[in-house]
């Protein structure tokens, strides 16, 4: 028998899901976006939580030319992390540049349903010759030696370029950009971090001529909440903070039974509800578990299942505890507010405050990053409840 071997859609769920009929939840964030995507706006998120797959949601959805939404904005996916600008300059470029080769790419898709369209969208291939193109025809003057990562555009060829492009982009029924920045601590990380934030905001915030087509979503984890707040980042001032947490029953069910009809097999409601149960309705631990069920089946047994998965996500569980502090992972503060909430399963800030003796404020903040990491839901009333019991009988055996 494979442990957790073999190839399949979404093996690990280490990689994006590009595929629209297999990606699941996160509605309250893509309706959002359509209805106004030219707003900051922050995605924060835990590790293996699908922040990536739910930027190229977004990007799929603003794509889509069926939306009913007036004021549609053109994305574009930009991973810093691969990308790693060497300054403002630098990045300015690498905006310009990503957006002229996507517009490029989509030019090229043949009218078909969004589902192929994005295929074929992802599927082109544009050298950086466009861009180079594009500046010349426009008479932008660019400083560049080599490769991309010595190209640079100042603020006003910057400026020249983007109004340029988005006058292109209402001919093709956009009336923006949206630019969809994954692995934004990169930026936090470097010495001009708050010179790109500043620069950004006064785009949105006093450049007239470009704040009403211009849109930001970034996504990171608590990187970019901490160094809002040691130096007050003036772009995430005026952003909007989202946070993606686990996934409801409902949406966890469908990928479920999507993973089951892919694969051929039919789980009954007691394997479902174990799934639940043990994930706490997160989808990477969904996708580990049903990775080793179907592996197993027919002879997979609940107690066999839960040991294997302790052992393969015994890494995993042990960097989001962090007992090292490292960088990502759970603080002190963090690891005694999730031990309190285990003791009683289901609770509010201000009973767990009176147990930690902690203030309710301190309370509040560790909750909010424990369930952005996908392992506790909260609910309307301000409760919060324990989720993956997978975690938490990790944490029982420390």
């Amino acid at each position: 028998m494979s442990d957790f071997g073999g190839e399949r859609p979404f093996d690990n769920y280490r990689v994006a899901i590009t595929d629209p009929s297999h990606f699941f939840g996160r509605s309250d964030l893509i309706n959002t976006m359509l209805k106004s995507p030219f707003q900051v706006r922050i995605l924060l998120a835990g590790k293996r939580l699908g922040k990536t797959s739910a930027l190229r949601a977004v990007e799929w959805n603003l794509l889509n030319p069926t939306s009913n939404y007036p004021r549609r904005a053109f994305p574009v996916l930009i991973n810093l992390q691969l990308e790693q600008p060497k300054d403002l300059d630098n990045l300015r470029y690498l905006l310009i540049a990503r957006l002229r080769e996507a517009i490029e790419r989509w030019r090229q898709v043949p009218l078909a349903e969004i589902r192929q369209m994005y295929r074929d969208f992802l599927g082109k291939i544009t050298g950086g010759e466009v861009t180079l193109k594009f500046l010349t025809q426009a008479d932008i003057k660019l400083n560049f030696t080599n490769s991309d990562t010595e190209k640079r555009l100042d603020n006003d060829n910057f400026r020249l370029a983007f109004l340029k492009t988005t006058e292109e982009l209402r001919k093709l029924k956009f009336q923006g950009v949206c630019f969809l920045i994954d692995g934004a601590e990169y930026i936090v990380k470097q010495t001009w971090a708050n010179d790109a934030w500043a620069y950004l905001r006064g785009l949105k915030d006093t450049d007239t001529a470009i704040k009403s087509s211009l849109g930001l979503l970034l996504s990171s984890y608590r990187d970019l909440k901490e160094y809002q707040q040691r130096v007050g980042s003036p772009l995430l001032n005026i952003a909007e903070i989202e946070w993606l947490g686990a996934l409801t029953a409902e949406d966890t069910k469908k990928l479920i039974g999507d993973r089951a009809e892919q694969e051929n097999i039919t789980l009954n409601d007691d394997t479902i509800s174990a799934i639940l149960e043990w994930s706490g309705c997160h989808p990477y631990l969904t996708q580990q578990a049903l990775n080793l069920i179907f592996d197993s089946h027919p002879q997979y047994s609940l107690d066999n299942l839960i040991d294997k998965l302790l052992q393969h996500h015994d890494k995993d569980f042990s960097a989001w505890w962090n007992d090292e502090n490292l960088t990502g992972g759970f603080s002190q503060d963090e690891r005694t507010v999730y031990s309190a909430l285990i003791h009683t399963r289901k609770t509010t800030p201000q009973e767990l405050a009176q147990y930690t003796s902690f203030s309710r404020a301190k309370v509040t903040e560790a909750l909010e990053v424990i369930a952005g990491t996908g392992v506790i839901s909260s609910s309307d009333d301000e409760s919060y409840t324990v989720g993956s019991r997978l975690f938490e009988e990790w944490v029982k055996q420390q």
